[in-house]
Order: C-alpha cells, then sequence, then structure tokens
C-alpha cells in the first residue's frame, strides 16, 4: 500500500487508490513533469520477485503503448521503483462494465450492442497489430462520461509470436475463458471474440454463461457444456440475436466469427432490426399485456331470442283479431323499426362522408436532437409511425435523432412513417495517408473523410516547402470521426547558423559545413603570409542564420610567386646556397679573383641586388672570391744576333702587417 503524497520514481505523485487486482495495485496519480493526471499500476512486491510475472508486466507496457486508439486506454511511461515495477497510463474516469451490470442488472439489447461493437473495435485495432489481449471481460472494460468504452489492461496481451504463460495456472478469469484458453492450447484472436461473447451475454442477461464453485469448474463447463439462450432469461433478447452471442460462444474456434469486422456487422444488422422501444416489449412479455383478452370480457352476452316469422304472427293474434295489447305492441315495434332504419341512414351517411372526404392529415413535429425513446413516443403521440435507423455522426451524441425525414413542419397523413436516424456516436475511420501533397490538397481530404485537420510548419531538408510531410497521428491510426488531425506542412529547409571557419584549412572548413548541412560556395585565393589554403574570410559571415543546403563562400590564403631576394654578400657561397633554396631560389656562382685572401670563398658581390623582388625558382648570381696571381715580365739584351727574353716571377709584397 503506497501513501498518498508518494512520489514514484521521482515523478508520480499518488492521491488515492483506485482498485487494487491479482497482480498489482492501481493508483490515481498526478505527474510533477507534465502536469497531468494520470493511473499508475504497480506490480505487487512478492510477484516482483518472479522473473515470469516481472516479464509480464513489462510486455504489458510494451504491447498497449504501441495501441492508439479511442477505445483503448493509452501507455504512457514504464519503469522500476522500490523494488518493483510500474505501468503509468491514461486515466480515466468512469464505471466498470462489471460494476454496471452489478447495479443495474442487464442493460437494453440495443445498449449492450453498442458497448461490445466499441469493444470490438478495439480489438479489431489490436488484433491488426499482432496482440491479442487474453483477458477481456468487463473488469477491464471503463464506460467514461461520455459512455465510451475504454478497454484497459493489454498487459496479459501476447505480442507476435511470443507466448507467456504461467506454469500450472490458468490466465485470466475463468467465466471469460475461451475453452482453448483453458485446455492451455495455442490462443488467437478468436479467443478473445470467445471472451467478448461472454461480455455481450452478461450485458443481455445479467449473468455469465457458466457458473461454478471453483475456477477449475467453471473452465470444464468452458470446455464441455453448452450455454442457455439469452431469450431464456431476458425475452427481450430476439432469436438473431440469441443465434449472433451462440455463434461467438462456439467451442471451435473456426465455428465462430472470421475477425472482429464480421462479428460488427452482424451486430449492426441487429441493431437495426430491433424494436423502437426493447423496454416496453420487455414489459409487455413480463405482464402478459401483449396476449389477446378473452372473448367474454369484451363482448354482451347475447340477447334472449326472439320468435320471428310464423311463430310471431301466432303470438300476435289468438283469434285472428288482434287486442289492445296487441296493438299496442305493434304500434312499439313500428316506432323500434323506424328507429332502426334511421340509425341505420344515419351510419350509412357516416360512412358515404368518410369514403367522400379526404384523410385525415397531422402535421410532422421536430423530434432532431431527442432521445430515440422521445422521438418515438413524440411521433405515436400525433399519430405518425416513427421508423428508427442506426448512423454514425461525429456531431450528435449517441442515443439522440441526428436527422429526421420528412423534416418537421410537413403534414402526413395519419399514421405516415417518419424515418428517424439515430446517432451511434463518431463512426470509427481509418486516417488516410496525405503524405507529399499539397496542403490544401491534404487538407480538403481529410476534412471529406470526416476528420477536423490542423496545419502546422515543421522544417524540412526532403520534403519541399508546402507539401506534407504527414500527420500526427499517422496514417492508418484508426480515431473516431471528428478527430482532430495535425497535418504537418513542410515550410522548407530548417534554418540553420553559420559556422565560423576562419583560420581552418580548406578540409576542415568543408567538414564543418557539412556538419551543419551547408555546401561550400564560390573558392578565391588572396595572396598572404599564412598558410597557404587557410581560410582567410567567409560569406556569409559567421553567425548568420540561413537554410539548410545554403552555400558558403571562401576566400583562402595564397603564396605569391615573387620573393624578395635576401642579402648574401659576405656568406660562404655554402651558406649562401642553403638561404637562396630556402627562399626558393637558385644560385648561379661565378668566381671573382681577389688580391685579399680573407675573402677568398665569400661572396663578393650578388645580382639581383638583396631586397629586389623576383618570381621564385629564379636564379642569383653568385660572385665567389678566389686568390689572384701576380706575374712580372723581364727584357734581356744578348747578342746581336739572338736576343732571348727571360722571365722572372717575383713574389707580391706581403699584406698589411706583412
Amino acid at each position: 500500500m503506497v501513501d498518498p503524497g508518494t512520489i514514484i520514481d521521482g515523478r508520480y505523485r499518488v492521491i488515492s487508490r483506485l482498485g487494487s487486482g491479482g497482480m498489482a495495485d492501481v493508483y490515481l496519480a498526478a505527474d510533477e513533469l507534465l502536469g497531468r493526471l494520470l493511473a499508475v499500476k504497480l506490480l505487487h512486491p512478492h510477484f516482483a520477485a518472479d522473473h515470469e510475472f516481472v516479464e509480464r508486466f513489462k510486455r504489458e507496457a510494451s504491447s498497449a503503448a504501441g495501441l492508439s486508439h479511442p477505445n483503448i486506454v493509452g501507455i504512457f511511461d514504464r519503469g522500476e521503483w522500490q523494488g518493483t515495477y510500474y505501468i503509468a497510463m491514461e486515466y480515466v474516469a468512469g464505471r466498470s462494465l462489471k460494476l454496471i451490470v452489478r447495479e443495474q442488472g442487464a442493460l437494453e439489447p440495443g445498449a449492450a450492442i453498442d458497448t461490445v461493437v466499441q469493444i470490438l473495435r478495439a480489438a479489431r485495432f489490436a488484433h491488426r497489430r499482432g496482440v491479442i489481449h487474453r483477458d477481456l471481460k468487463p473488469h477491464n472494460v471503463i464506460l467514461d462520461e461520455e459512455d465510451r468504452a475504454r478497454v484497459t489492461d493489454f498487459g496479459i496481451a501476447r505480442a507476435g509470436a511470443s507466448d507467456m504463460t504461467l506454469t500450472g495456472s490458468i490466465m485470466g478469469t475463468a467465466q471469460y475463458l475461451s475453452p482453448e484458453q483453458a485446455q492451455g492450447h495455442a490462443v488467437s484472436a478468436a479467443s478473445d471474440l470467445y471472451s467478448i461473447g461472454v461480455v455481450l451475454y452478461e450485458l443481455l442477461t445479467g449473468s455469465v454463461p457458466f457458473e461454478g464453485e471453483t475456477a477449475v469448474a467453471i473452465a470444464f463447463k468452458q470446455v464441455s457444456a453448452q450455454p442457455r439462450a439469452p431469450s431464456e432469461l431476458n425475452p427481450a433478447v430476439p432469436a438473431s440475436l440469441d443465434a449472433v452471442v451462440l455463434r461467438a460462444l462456439a467451442k471451435d474456434p473456426s465455428l465462430r466469427f472470421t475477425d472482429a469486422d464480421e462479428f460488427i456487422a452482424v451486430l449492426q444488422q441487429e441493431r437495426a432490426a430491433l424494436p423502437a422501444s426493447t423496454g416496453a416489449v420487455v414489459a409487455a412479455r413480463a405482464t402478459g399485456s401483449g396476449s389477446s383478452p378473452a372473448t367474454g370480457a369484451l363482448e354482451a352476452p347475447p340477447p334472449p331470442s326472439q320468435p320471428t316469422g310464423a311463430g310471431a304472427l301466432l303470438l300476435a293474434s289468438q283469434d285472428g283479431k288482434p287486442s289492445a295489447g296487441d296493438k299496442r305492441s305493434r304500434t312499439r315495434r313500428r316506432w323500434v323499426i323506424l328507429g332502426i332504419v334511421l340509425a341505420l341512414l344515419a351510419g350509412a351517411g357516416v360512412a358515404l362522408a368518410l369514403l367522400l372526404s379526404p384523410a385525415s392529415r397531422v402535421r410532422v413535429p421536430g423530434v432532431t436532437g431527442l432521445s430515440e425513446q422521445s422521438a418515438i413516443t413524440t411521433l405515436k403521440r400525433v399519430g405518425l409511425t416513427p421508423v428508427p435507423a442506426l448512423a454514425s455522426s461525429a456531431t450528435v451524441p449517441s442515443g439522440l435523432v441526428s436527422s429526421q425525414s420528412p423534416r418537421a413542419g410537413r403534414t402526413l397523413q395519419q399514421g405516415g412513417h417518419v424515418r428517424i436516424v439515430i446517432s451511434t456516436g463518431p463512426g470509427i475511420v481509418a486516417l488516410p495517408s496525405v503524405e507529399g501533397l499539397v496542403a490544401t490538397q491534404a487538407l480538403a481530404k481529410l476534412k471529406a473523410a470526416g476528420f477536423m485537420p490542423e496545419r502546422s510548419s515543421q522544417p524540412s531538408a526532403k520534403v519541399a516547402a508546402g507539401r506534407v510531410i504527414g500527420t500526427n497521428p499517422p496514417a492508418e491510426t484508426e480515431l473516431q470521426a471528428g478527430a482532430r488531425v495535425l497535418v504537418l506542412v513542410s515550410s522548407g529547409p530548417a534554418p540553420v547558423r553559420v559556422p565560423d571557419l576562419r583560420g581552418e584549412s580548406r578540409s576542415a572548413a568543408e567538414a564543418a559545413l557539412r556538419n551543419a548541412e551547408l555546401t561550400v560556395g564560390k573558392l578565391t585565393r588572396r595572396v598572404s603570409s599564412e598558410t597557404p589554403e587557410t581560410v582567410l574570410s567567409q560569406s556569409p559571415r559567421p553567425g548568420t542564420s540561413v537554410r539548410s543546403g545554403a552555400k558558403v563562400n571562401l576566400t583562402l590564403a595564397h603564396a605569391t610567386n615573387l620573393v624578395a631576394v635576401p642579402s648574401l654578400v659576405g656568406l660562404s657561397e655554402t651558406q649562401a646556397g642553403a638561404t637562396l633554396g630556402s627562399a626558393g631560389l637558385t644560385p648561379k656562382v661565378v668566381q671573382a679573383q681577389t688580391e685579399q685572401e680573407s675573402q677568398v670563398g665569400l661572396v663578393l658581390k650578388q645580382t639581383p641586388a638583396a631586397g629586389r623582388r623576383v618570381r621564385k625558382g629564379s636564379e642569383v648570381k653568385l660572385s665567389v672570391g678566389v686568390l689572384a696571381s701576380k706575374t712580372t715580365t723581364t727584357p734581356t739584351t744578348t747578342t746581336p744576333t739572338t736576343t732571348t727574353p727571360t722571365t722572372t716571377t717575383t713574389p707580391s709584397p706581403p699584406g698589411p702587417g706583412g
């Protein structure tokens, strides 16, 4: 038992306990996060240690969470708290069918059919998605404040091919188990239809088909005994409806209805064929007022016989002469005969007048908006014959007259027929797909299908602006006619902020744009001392909002082809060559004689001069010093005949300080 005020899992504040079942307690709670009321089902602690029970409990949320339907109680959340498990679900204010039958007894056949059709719609929706309830019973059906049936506890449902059973036990409540379920055989959608048949039986009669002292005894009857026809317990149930119920309760699943659709169609036919006022028929059968009364009770005893013909004449004259009494008698007879003749003539005149005069006509009263019984009573009171029919309506509550024909104010002959259409409430319609349509087309299509569409814009990089992305709920969801549907219309790609790419390399900038769903636009380059291909600027500028897919132009750093010639004079040939290589220039070495040994191997001159800008790869002429040699020639005088020159080499004078 959880006390009021307790907060479950840090979110759900308990208000009060709603009820308790064999597996869990249910509490009314407030969602502290979303500020709404909901019901929290909390697994009994002694079951939390049982792995199989826990798996069943978790399966309840998983199975039901995907079932969004007007006749199914929605599941919001599940979790673990203080060593046990919980499910947070939609809170439905109302009473269970079991409580209603317990307090009121059998329902009118029309009301019973209307309720069961809603249960079948919930089962149909679940069956189409591979979910079998396995425990359908009046305890698990709530009638809300609008008399809408809401099925809960899909928790023992089997989703897909997974089979959840308890060793040595039978799932569900024995009175509503299908024969195959009672025997532990495979359970199918037909098993749910059997259980719904039991619910219909109970609503029509106020009792279940089979009772027993133990669950085993009841289960045995489910397998082997035949139920009494509902009409034996409630004479208001027509024989054709008996046949429908007994077919649903067939022992062999193949002999039941093929699916929920067929069951619904047959019940709707029965609903349309029901008498205008089932309650009046029940009363008549119960009191015997419908039988013919005894003849003697209505007819007076015949008058004493009177002589006629010759006998009358003999009485009238005893001696051939009439007596004074006879004269008075004859006079009275003449007056009687005259009265009879006059009466006959008067009756004939009235009959002739009726034959010659037009039939009496009455004005048709307005019965639209009245309940079915009030409308029927109103029409009968003025001498007209009501002809009820059923139809769904998104605007008129269930059980009220949505339309009539002829309309109010027209005149009909007395006894004429007036067709009244009784609303069964909003019909269940599958939401059509409008994905990809232009917004106006989608809205028109949904309106034509009976829904109330509302437009909502949503960005999309895949769907063109003005076209429908989808709906909420999604297409094929079964909804009541007149339900609101949110139509999501694309507003085009979502706006994104341009990232700051300055200082990034080109490859890093392109990756950042892809991540932001943007693309690279025009690339330009500018001479810069920055590393080549570094982003110097961008357009649009950082932080600007643009549509997804927009282009961003980049300006990248670019190295110039011109370089400044470095100063090389005074450097060794090796140093000068390395310096030029670093600048992207090519050295061209020439020798320059020098008389100074200290200048040997050094750059004595460069062309172009230092500071000049030249193209990369250009040659720079380097004049590198080499030691120069000194040579002196002296003439020699010989004999006149021959003169031989003599060459003498004199060393250069020493340098300073030499």
